[in-house]
């Protein structure tokens, strides 16, 4: 019997697919802008179980685009808050936090009873979302993550048994945590033609500050791409493209 809230799912979702859904076990790596909205998104399709990842607390200048950040909710631990806010949207949800993040002691916890793996971790901590992939991919795991570019966003999908992270942006697949610390996710390797707004100079000044300008659009639109390949892949429907291919959308040259 389909409960009352998600009957409107019905025709575009079958009940056996709302029954699928209903018995998947999602887990999301950084739970501020594209890890919440997506997690927003799964509660409200239906998902039974998420585990939510996060060691940072809200401030005010989350507000802006961050799906669970108002001022209630600054100084609270991310995943915390997500959790709460989840819950008063499906109070029957199954979740589990990591308010330390997901990290080399916990990581295989984290992923133990993953179906399907989100990362969404920050920008500049670049190091623990390649742990991350290493991690989902020895578990056979996918993996798909998304990135704000403005206006617009890109969505990548990693299958366990093709292309690595590593590989993808041009690094070596051996390096340690140590070894990665100074290292970011390059900006082309998001999208081949960046916004004219996003120029070379402006990237390494932002690198420079350790903070990327962001709008609440783009962080709307990576997960609404990202859950909808990600839940097609889960039903059996629509297997996503995977990486090197990319899923980019851009209102503004």
């Amino acid at each position: 019997m389909i409960k009352e809230q998600f009957t409107r799912n019905l025709g575009i979702m079958s009940e056996k697919d709302i029954d699928k859904l209903q018995g998947s076990h999602i887990v999301i790596a950084g739970c501020g802008c594209i890890g919440g909205f997506s997690a927003e998104l799964l509660t409200r399709m239906g998902i039974g179980s998420l585990t939510l990842a996060d060691p940072d607390v809200f401030d005010e200048s989350n507000i802006n685009r961050q799906c669970a950040a108002t001022f209630q909710t600054i100084g609270m631990n991310k995943a915390t808050a997500l959790k709460e806010h989840l819950l008063t949207i499906n109070p029957e949800l199954n979740i589990q936090t990591f308010t330390d993040g997901v990290n080399e002691e916990n990581v295989n916890q984290f992923l133990e009873e993953a179906d399907y793996v989100i990362d969404a971790i920050d920008y500049f901590a670049f190091p623990y979302a390649v742990m991350l992939h290493r991690a989902a991919r020895s578990k056979g795991l996918y993996i798909i993550t998304a990135a704000a570019l403005g206006f617009g966003t890109t969505v990548l999908a990693f299958d366990p048994n093709g292309m690595t992270l590593e590989e993808y942006v041009g690094m070596p697949f051996d390096l340690s945590m140590e070894q990665m610390s100074n290292i970011t996710f390059p900006a082309s390797g998001y999208a081949k033609q960046l916004p004219s707004y996003i120029t070379e100079e402006k990237i390494s000044s932002w690198l420079e500050e350790r903070t990327i300008p962001t709008i609440s659009v783009g962080q709307a639109l990576g997960p609404g791409v990202l859950v909808s390949k990600m839940v097609l892949h889960l039903l059996g429907r629509k297997e996503p493209s995977y990486i090197p291919d990319s899923f980019q959308l851009q209102f503004e040259d």
